[in-house]
C-alpha cells in the first residue's frame, strides 16, 4: 500500500539567503525573527525531519528526543550527506538538521547541498561554534536556523516549528552577538551629544524599542494601557520622523542604540 507523502512549494536558492555586502542587515533579520513570540503548532500534520550527523551516539540521541514530542515526525538519519540528500529528497522532509562537528567550510557545503535542492528543505544547523562570521556564513550558504549544542529542547523544537513556517532562526543572544560582532560605527550626522532618537516624544521612543523587541500592536498597546489605534498613531509617526516601517528597520534602530541590551522601558 502506499503511502502518500505531503508537497512542498519549491523554493529558489535566494529563499533565506542574504547579500554578501549587508551584514548589518541580516543581523537585524535574525534578530527581528528571532524576537517574535513563538507558538506551537495546534494543527497541521507532524513536520518531517530528517538528521545529518556523521557521528552514531548524536543521532541516537537527537533521534530519542525528538521521538518524544508528536508534532515531529523523524524520515531518517544519516551520517553521509548522499544518502541524507536521498531521505529528504524521496520522503519530503521539511526541516534537516546538520548536527556538525566539521570544520566551517564541510558545513557551508552540506547547507548548500541540502538548500539548493529543486525542493530544498529549510536547514538548521546545530554546532557548538557561535562565532558571528561561521554564523554568517551559515545563513549565507542557506541556512534557515542555527543553536548552539547547549541549546535546550524546547529551543530546538521551537526552531523546527519557525524554520517550517518559513522563518530564520537563532537564539536572541546569538543575534545580539552577531550584530555587535558585525556592526561598523556610522558616519556621524547628528550634534555631538544628541542622538537621532532625541526627535522621538517619551512614548514614540517606547512603542519603537516595544516593537523592535517583537511585540505587536495589540500587545504594546495591552502593555501601555492604550489603544491600538493610538499605538498605530504613535507608529506613524516614528515614520514620519526617522523613515522606518518594517520592524527590522526598528531593530536596527534599536541596537544602533543599544535599546535592547537593558531592560525595557
Amino acid at each position: 500500500m502506499h503511502t502518500r507523502l505531503p508537497t512542498r512549494s519549491p523554493r529558489s536558492h535566494t529563499e533565506g539567503v542574504f547579500a554578501l555586502n549587508a551584514p548589518d542587515t541580516l543581523a537585524a533579520a535574525l534578530l527581528s525573527d528571532a524576537t517574535r513570540r513563538r507558538g506551537v503548532r495546534s494543527t497541521g500534520e507532524p513536520i518531517r525531519i530528517a538528521l545529518l550527523d556523521r557521528n552514531q551516539l548524536m543521532r541516537q540521541g537527537l533521534t530519542a528526543l525528538l521521538a518524544r514530542d508528536p508534532r515531529i515526525h523523524l524520515v531518517g538519519d544519516s551520517g553521509d550527506l548522499e544518502q541524507c540528500i536521498t531521505c529528504a529528497t524521496h520522503r519530503a522532509a521539511q526541516v534537516v538538521l546538520v548536527s556538525a562537528q566539521q570544520d566551517t567550510a564541510a558545513i557551508t557545503a552540506q547547507i548548500m547541498a541540502l538548500a539548493t535542492l529543486p525542493l530544498g528543505p529549510h536547514v538548521i544547523v546545530l554546532h557548538g561554534d557561535q562565532r558571528p562570521e561561521n554564523v554568517l556564513e551559515a545563513f549565507r550558504a542557506g541556512a534557515s536556523g542555527y543553536l548552539p549544542w547547549n541549546a535546550s529542547v524546547t529551543e530546538l523544537i521551537e526552531a523546527i516549528g519557525m524554520v517550517a513556517d518559513g522563518l530564520r532562526y537563532v537564539l536572541p543572544t546569538t543575534a545580539k552577538a552577531l550584530a555587535s560582532g558585525v556592526r561598523t560605527p556610522a558616519p556621524q550626522t547628528v550634534v555631538p551629544g544628541s542622538s537621532r532618537l532625541d526627535v522621538l516624544s517619551a512614548r514614540e521612543h517606547t512603542v519603537l524599542e516595544r516593537i523592535a523587541r517583537g511585540f505587536s500592536g495589540p500587545e504594546v498597546a495591552e502593555q501601555l494601557g492604550i489603544t491600538v489605534k493610538t499605538v498605530d498613531t504613535y507608529r506613524h509617526r516614528i515614520h514620519e520622523k526617522l523613515g522606518v516601517h518594517h520592524r527590522s528597520d526598528y531593530v536596527r534602530l534599536a541596537l544602533e542604540h543599544d535599546l535592547l541590551l537593558r531592560e525595557p522601558a
